[in-house]
């Protein structure tokens, strides 16, 4: 009797975690609003309610980004069609062209705030604390971006330290509480800043690559979907919303000792090979496929810049991604 207690234990507990580790998320990033001067980071208010009615329409799942805690700390699975809605830098655009559409549809969403750029009155850039005390009334949370919006890899991190710590103060004197959420300034992170907001007792941290979130990511370093008008068609964005993710095998990046702006990656995956896309947003890629892995060679990649590498597949009308951030700072590779 206490065998059969025991062996009814573990296989609850086992099929538990096995469930949880299955499903995926799709993260979307918005930064500006109605904005047409700023294409690559803003999106019209009629777009925008266009994705967001689409959302609704179709049943998808728009979750408060804390449920991903509860995914990756306590094996809580995510519904299918799960989709985080997140929202940087806290423009006023945001308050006065995306924040009505978001309460028409009651839909959960969140920013990442810079502290020092919260404006007296909102008549600036960026939004007052009273806009943002309104946003938490209605739905919102209000995350850390950090105080000074300087990229954490190129300061040193006793710095970076002292401005989590100092925006953390801030929210929490003037918003309230909040979960231990961060954003990096310009999605750019390190495995140094990385442990830093495990140390400061952070569970997640959001980059700005593109590709689905699943159990496997790491989850100090997540990607989420830029939208804006000028990749923001809604053709597109169905597209966007419905990808699942393309996982590996085996992964590995190889700085070529020989070629300082040269990578190789190699990876092997379930999926058909030769069916498997790839692309980066600059610099040069080359393809081949060796003993059921794909090795892929990166060269002519400048110092100082962001690289953005896509992987895609198509397998029963089903699109597969895998989104990797690429860093070339100093000198050293950072992903």
């Amino acid at each position: 009797m206490l065998f059969k207690f025991f062996f009814l234990f573990f296989l609850l507990f086992f099929c538990t975690n096995l469930f949880a580790k299955d499903g995926s998320a799709i993260a979307l990033m918005y930064h500006r609003f109605d904005e047409n001067k700023y294409p690559s980071t803003s999106i019209s208010q009629k777009n925008f309610h266009s994705q967001l009615l689409y959302l609704k329409e179709n049943n998808f799942n728009v979750l408060p980004i804390t449920s991903l805690i509860d995914f990756f700390y306590h094996n809580k699975p995510l519904p299918e069609k799960s989709v985080f809605i997140t929202v940087d830098d806290a423009y006023t655009s945001f308050y006065k062209f995306a924040f009505p559409v978001l309460k028409k549809f009651n839909f959960p969403f969140s920013i990442f705030l810079s502290t020092d750029f919260i404006s007296k009155d909102g008549k600036n850039d960026f939004m007052s604390l009273e806009m943002l005390r309104e946003i938490k009334d209605n739905n919102g949370e209000i995350y850390n971006h950090s105080h000074k919006h300087q990229s954490f890899i190129k300061r040193p991190l006793e710095e970076v330290e002292k401005d989590i710590l100092k925006a953390d103060k801030i929210i929490k004197e003037n918003l309230g509480g909040f979960k231990k959420i961060i954003s990096y300034p310009y999605g750019e992170s390190n495995k140094s800043v990385e442990q830093l907001i495990q140390k400061l007792g952070y569970k997640i941290g959001f980059s700005q690559h593109s590709s689905p979130i699943h159990f496997d990511e790491n989850k100090f370093n997540l990607p989420r979907f830029s939208i804006n008008d000028e990749y923001g068609d809604l053709k597109r964005f169905k597209q966007i919303v419905n990808v699942k993710p393309l996982n590996f095998s085996f992964f590995e990046i190889k700085k070529k000792q020989q070629h300082n702006s040269t990578l190789e990656i190699n990876f092997k995956s379930n999926f058909n090979l030769k069916n498997i896309n790839c692309f980066i947003s600059d610099g040069i890629l080359k393809k081949e496929i060796n003993d059921n892995f794909i090795r892929l060679e990166l060269s002519k990649l400048s110092k100082n810049k962001r690289y953005r590498l896509n992987c895609t597949t198509l397998k029963n009308k089903n699109i597969y991604w895998f989104g990797k951030m690429i860093i070339k700072e100093k000198g050293e590779f950072l992903y």
